[in-house]
């Protein structure tokens, strides 16, 4: 890179970078294009933010997608199940248990 940047000098360019090498280019995070993802865990720490801005909106912040099922208790009390009821649809596989989120 070193002789192309010698050679380029004169001129407006910018090298093609890989995967891993955009994800931590300090531009990209400048300019809230590579963001902060919430709730992620092991290696995954940052997404791509959305490109849609809307005026007199603020964004909210990037987290991860729910596990199957991680809602289905508050999805249930919401619609006016109790916990017995909650409990049955259970008991009758109705309604699996969630599995945990994989860190």
């Amino acid at each position: 890179m070193a002789h192309w940047y010698d050679v380029l000098s004169g001129f407006t360019f910018a090298p093609v970078r890989g995967p891993q090498e955009v994800i931590n280019d300090p531009q990209l995070k400048a300019n809230d294009i590579v963001v902060p993802l919430e709730g992620a865990g092991g290696k995954l720490t940052s997404t791509i933010s959305s490109p849609i801005q809307v005026h007199g909106v603020a964004k909210v912040p990037a987290r991860r997608a729910p596990n199957l099922g991680e809602h289905n208790e508050e999805i249930l009390r919401e619609l006016g199940f109790g916990a017995k009821d909650i409990d049955a649809l259970r008991a009758s596989g109705t309604v699996p248990k969630a599995k945990e989120h994989a860190a």
